[in-house]
């Protein structure tokens, strides 16, 4: 009888022993909320008139990312692209546009958090689109059907991305992670 007692005091000291062990080496739970700005360095050029779909880009997180004191995701985290789109530049000023899809961030802790592009894509709002419609819409008035052809000769603008450009991304979905303690 004595022994059993004694073995179940062993079992039950060793159990206490190694729920204090887990406490203490389990972290808090933080959460990084949707929007949170992860900004991104090009780490090569892109350009629309080479660009293919299907091609890798290589991209870098510019600043360190945290919540509270706590870091969330390190400066120079490597993030990598795919390139989904690729609309070549138009007559009547109508732009390039190149469609970029971002694999997701890892953060310090070892888990993967989904970003996206802040805005839709950066605006290239030059006089080139303007000019065409004016030419257009002035040839139609000037000249008839034949001045419809002027706005032909104003073809939009190229995609160049160069290394070292920066990508304004964010937190796609609000996101709970543990934290590792020291």
């Amino acid at each position: 009888m004595r022994l059993a007692i004694r073995i179940m005091a062993a079992t039950f000291a060793l159990l206490v022993a190694c729920t204090l062990a887990s406490a203490a080496t389990a972290g808090k739970s933080i959460v990084v909320p949707q929007g949170t700005q992860v900004v991104l360095v090009f780490d090569q050029p892109v350009k629309s008139e080479t660009a293919k779909v299907g091609d890798r880009v290589k991209l870098h997180v510019r600043d360190n990312v945290a919540v509270g004191s706590q870091l969330v995701i390190r400066k120079g985290t490597p993030v990598g692209g795919i390139i989904g789109t690729v609309k070549h530049r138009k007559v009547y000023g109508i732009n390039a546009k190149i469609r970029i899809a971002l694999n997701p961030v890892m953060s310090v802790q070892g888990v993967p958090i989904n970003i996206e592009a802040r805005t839709t894509g950066q605006q290239l709002a030059g006089k080139k689109t303007g000019q065409a419609a004016a030419a257009t819409a002035g040839g139609a008035i000037i000249a008839g059907p034949i001045g419809l052809v002027g706005g032909a000769f104003i073809h939009g603008k190229q995609v160049h991305i160069k290394a070292g450009d920066l990508l304004d991304t964010q937190v796609a979905k609000s996101i709970a992670i543990v934290s590792k303690r020291k």
